[in-house]
């Protein structure tokens, strides 16, 4: 059911129902309104946002009970979200977190999964959060069968999400969607502009509620309450009004005090804690990611990329988040901090638009055509949220993708024309190891055609409107490049295979004749095996390693020897090889399959005629250049 608030009531000011009820009001309540500017009031240049009971996504800020309602509907009607009570705010109220995953803690290969954690409505009077947070699960739930990134997300990690934790002043906000107290110092003789500079209660809530009453009327109590984005242990009270219990940015007494900041580590826990690749604590306002660093080279070039890529994807989408990188070593006790820290994951202060500062106005509401007024940059209009939703969920959708580690070729299968099987190789996981199982081994020939089948650990590539297309905002080479290379006579051969785009495989079909799990998680293509490699007898065989050398959607590498398992260690990727072997944090081509040729299909030393490769065999050289090449090999071993 939606509820629609008509503006011309809730403009009734919160002191004259409180007089009609026969309570004493005992501070000035100001009101942001459209238009009209007065003592006490001050107009926005656009309808002030009221909160509407509705469960599904509108033009519009949703009420908390029905936006929990409608977490809690998805929950209990879709097995993959599963709702869970962190905690309970100093007012008796739950706090609620959702875990996305399927029904094991363990990935298609058995191993722990990588888990991510997302943190909304930390500060209440930031409608924009829980809205985009919400849409996050929405996307989740709605794309969970498509048979590609989702449900590859729902079976390999664990999600995490918070969209509400400080419930208590979320609900303070909202019920006086337009009404504030105003700020310390100020009286009735001040200006609107004074009033309005620092208000603390109402509509522009933004700690929690310990000792505070929920009418706003109340004098003693609006300064009241912990600013739980200053809660955290690492740099605890490092700022000056950190420990002034009326400052806007107290602290509290100790590190997670509140039972808001706990519920959110039980949340962790839910991960768990050990197994965290990424965290996001969703604010607003100013448009972009305030970046963590702590002393670890390796944590911080991996979260600059990422960021990057968050960046890009909101530029395709019409909007620019930048990182603002911290210096090295310091911080401000936020929940980011504490868990880049702790951690040492990627995280960051996702601050949620209008952008500070734009043309030159710091109060954020002239972006969208207001007066500026101030705090307007907390008050995004009702046209403005479903744009932003929009606009974020992709790149929000991307961070998971990319956490959840690089991809390996898990599997290799060769046919020959009529679909008989001559190659099958495939990497087995046994606990801390995987081993290469080579079923099939047959000698190919040379000059012959054969179908290339290769699986990959994820879904490698986007789709729009079923084309192959790059994930908004990002750039990677999208045909796979293929190559066999090897050695004959002591020299060092390559030969490409052609692909394209239309190689993926988007049916399914499993093994030579479709993807095996997700959509795009495999290539296939004819190609004919090179003969124009030289050898020095007719008998025997040659070894041509296949090489395969591709990128996921999100630009990760390949991990070039999937004998040891990717993790994540330290603030760095584990057992993510590059091509020479090298661990580290980019990846390279895979050489893991040798396949066998018969040297009598390809080109003799001593022949006489010139060499050349079928379709997809790759360059050819002269005959006098290979048959001076061979004798040379011949030499060195005489």
């Amino acid at each position: 059911m939606v509820r629609l608030i008509k503006r011309s009531i809730v403009t009734i000011s919160v002191v004259a129902v409180l007089a009609m009820a026969g309570l004493t009001a005992n501070a000035e309540v100001l009101t942001y309104t459209e238009n009209t500017n007065s003592a006490n009031e001050m107009a926005l240049g656009y309808p002030v946002p009221v909160p509407v009971d509705s469960m599904t996504a509108i033009n519009g800020f949703r009420s908390y009970n029905f936006l929990k309602s409608h977490h809690e509907a998805l929950a209990l009607t879709h097995a993959e979200m599963t709702s869970i009570k962190v905690g309970t705010t100093h007012n008796g109220r739950d706090i609620l977190a959702y875990q996305f995953g399927d029904a094991n803690n363990t990935d298609v290969d058995g191993l722990v999964e990588p888990a991510f954690l997302v943190n909304g409505t930390i500060h209440a009077r930031e409608w924009q959060s829980p809205e985009v947070v919400t849409e996050l699960i929405e996307q989740i739930i709605e794309r969970k069968a498509d048979q590609g990134m989702i449900q590859y997300l729902l079976e390999n990690t664990n999600i995490v999400i918070v969209p509400v934790l400080n419930v208590d002043g979320f609900l303070q906000t909202q019920r006086y969607p337009i009404n504030v107290t105003n700020s310390p110092g100020t009286t009735t003789a001040s200006t609107p502009n004074d009033k309005f500079a620092q208000p603390r209660d109402g509509r522009m809530r933004r700690k929690n509620m310990p000792g505070v009453d929920e009418i706003l009327s109340t004098e003693a109590d609006r300064l009241n309450g912990v600013d739980l984005n200053r809660n955290s242990l690492h740099f605890f009270g490092v700022q000056p009004d950190n420990s002034t219990p009326t400052s806007l940015i107290y602290g509290g007494v100790n590190p997670f005090s509140e039972p808001e900041t706990q519920a959110l580590l039980e949340a962790a826990k839910l991960a768990p804690e050990s197994e965290l690749r990424f965290y996001q604590d969703s604010h607003s306002f100013s448009r972009v990611l305030f970046v963590p660093q702590p002393n670890n080279p390796r944590l911080n070039a991996i979260t600059q990329s990422v960021a990057t890529k968050y960046q890009n994807t909101t530029l395709s989408q019409g909007a620019n988040y930048f990182p603002v990188i911290d210096q090295v070593g310091s911080g401000i006790a936020t929940t980011a901090d504490y868990f880049a820290y702790e951690h040492l994951i990627p995280a960051w202060t996702l601050e949620i638009e209008p952008p500070q500062g734009f043309q030159g106005e710091p109060n954020g509401g002239a972006f969208y055509g207001g007066t500026g007024a101030s705090h307007s940059g907390f008050i995004a209009p009702d046209s403005a949220i479903a744009r932003i939703r929009d606009q974020l969920a992709p790149a929000q959708l991307l961070m998971f993708y990319h956490q959840a580690g690089p991809a390996y070729v898990k599997s290799v299968q060769i046919a020959d024309t009529n679909d008989n099987l001559v190659y099958a190789a495939k990497w087995q996981t046994n606990g801390n190891s995987r081993s290469l199982n080579v079923t099939t081994d047959q000698v190919l020939t040379g000059g012959q055609q054969y179908k290339l089948w290769i699986q990959f650990s994820k879904p490698m590539r986007w789709r729009v409107n079923n084309n192959i297309a790059q994930y908004p905002g990002q750039s990677v080479t999208l045909s796979p490049n293929l190559s066999f290379s090897g050695n004959a006579n002591n020299i060092s051969f390559s030969r490409s295979l052609t692909s394209n785009n239309s190689n993926w495989q988007n049916q399914a079909g499993s093994a030579l004749s479709g993807f095996a799990s997700y959509m795009d998680d495999a290539i296939m293509l004819n190609f004919t095996m090179p003969s124009n490699v030289v050898v020095a007898s007719s008998n025997g065989n040659t070894n041509f390693n296949l090489t395969i050398n591709v990128q996921d959607f999100s630009g990760l590498a390949l991990d070039a020897n999937p004998a040891t398992l990717v993790d994540w260690t330290n603030g760095a990727w584990t057992g993510y090889e590059n091509t020479a072997g090298v661990q580290g944090d980019t990846g390279g081509s895979d050489n893991s399959y040798a396949i066998k040729v018969a040297n009598n299909s390809l080109t003799l030393a001593t022949g006489g005629g010139s060499s050349s490769g079928g379709g997809g065999g790759g360059g050819s050289s002269s005959w006098l250049l290979l048959l001076l090449l061979a004798g040379l090999g011949l030499k060195r071993r005489g």
